[in-house]
């Protein structure tokens, strides 16, 4: 799953997410209509990386990844074109599953144009601010 938002404390703030799975996208359908929020999130069926690279520059204030990770490092130009200044790049499971996106944390962390944290609750949650 790949969620981006666009001025999420705004009033016209949009969440989209990204998902390939029919069944995953069905049950996040029911949860978002439950929570009420169905009407604030759009959902797209498609791949992350093609709607990544459609994605306007500067467009975005948070992306959240929770995706395939082995493909985390090739998006990496395309999330970090689309990253306003001051947006927040969100990568679960940096614990849990730490080996397979060390390169892709490495890369970030040796970009100058961001400060990163680690928050090591639960899975574990890579944080990466884009500061230029």
């Amino acid at each position: 799953m790949l969620w981006l938002a666009d001025a999420v404390c705004a009033t016209a703030g949009k969440v989209s997410t990204v998902e390939m799975s029919k069944y995953k996208i069905a049950m996040a359908k029911k949860n978002f209509a439950e929570s009420g929020l169905a009407g604030y999130i759009t959902q797209i069926e498609g791949d992350a990386g093609d709607v990544l690279n459609r994605t306007e520059n500067a467009a975005i204030d948070i992306v959240f990844l929770d995706s395939e990770r082995s493909e985390y490092v090739g998006w990496w130009p395309d999330l970090k074109r689309i990253l306003r200044r001051g947006g927040l790049l969100i990568v679960d499971n940096a614990t849990s599953h730490a080996e397979e996106i060390a390169h892709f944390i490495k890369t970030i962390q040796e970009d100058g144009d961001f400060v990163t944290s680690l928050v090591p609750i639960g899975n574990g949650e890579f944080l990466a601010t884009r500061e230029k």
